[in-house]
């Protein structure tokens, strides 16, 4: 490999090792136990709300139900009151008294009944409001006590943080601008590291991938002598052969 071309490996190796630190170092912070607690009791806090809002809408509609069966039994005990207040003065009108009767009766069941089923859904949206407040209270101090606990890691890597994108920042003004096109283009295919070193199996003479392990073809290997590197054609990571 050319002195030139080995020079800029060797900057864009280096740049890929704090690449691989720095990835390292932003896992740990998103495994964080503590980010995830914070990701679970914000949910938690944010169903609770969500139920706090719909037995409020619930409650408004309850009492408007209410308030119309109170209006209907109303106008059936002023029927009632109607029908108690005059005499029947014949056959006839006995008879048709006692059929308002019995449906005014009917009816009295039947709102008895409604107002029953609003009664008990009201105290189950009483209820389910209750315990949103409760879990909503408890995950709003958990979420706070295990943001505390993810800001102290993160504090505590700050400095390693910064001194890496530092160097990589440095780094980068030094990189070949299509070597770093390459690497980048291989990172957002997901083959990182993109540049590995290349594996010789001394029993056969001849080179493996650093990557994924397997045998470079003849082809490969002949670029890997001629030139110092090659692509692998089965995972398109780039190899070096530096010495």
């Amino acid at each position: 490999m050319e002195d030139s071309l080995k020079k800029k490996f060797q900057t864009l190796l280096e740049y890929q090792k704090k690449d691989i630190e720095l990835r390292k170092l932003n896992s740990i912070l998103e495994r964080d136990q503590a980010l995830a607690s914070m990701t679970k009791h914000k949910r938690i806090f944010n169903e609770a709300k969500q139920t706090i809002n719909d037995c409020e809408q619930q409650s408004g509609e309850l009492i408007g139900m209410y308030e119309e069966l109170q209006r209907y039994v109303d106008e059936n005990e002023a029927a009632l009151a109607a029908l108690e207040g005059v005499e029947a003065c014949s056959e006839e009108e006995l008879e048709a008294r006692v059929k308002k009767l019995d449906s005014l009766k009917s009816k009295f069941q039947s709102a008895d009944k409604k107002m029953h089923a609003v009664d008990e859904k009201s105290r189950a949206v009483c209820k389910a409001r209750v315990d949103a407040v409760k879990s909503g209270n408890a995950a709003k101090q958990q979420f706070a006590e295990a943001k505390g606990k993810h800001a102290e890691l993160v504090n505590s890597k700050s400095a390693e943080l910064d001194k890496l994108k530092a160097e990589l920042e440095q780094l980068r003004a030094a990189l070949d601008e299509k070597l770093y096109a390459e690497y980048s283009k291989l990172v957002g295919e997901n083959k990182f590291p993109p540049i590995v070193p290349a594996a010789s199996d001394e029993r056969k003479g001849m080179f493996n991938c650093g990557g994924c392990g397997l045998g470079l073809p003849q082809q490969g290997n002949a670029y890997l002598k001629d030139r110092g590197w090659c692509y692998c054609d089965n995972c398109r990571r780039i190899i070096v052969k530096l010495n």
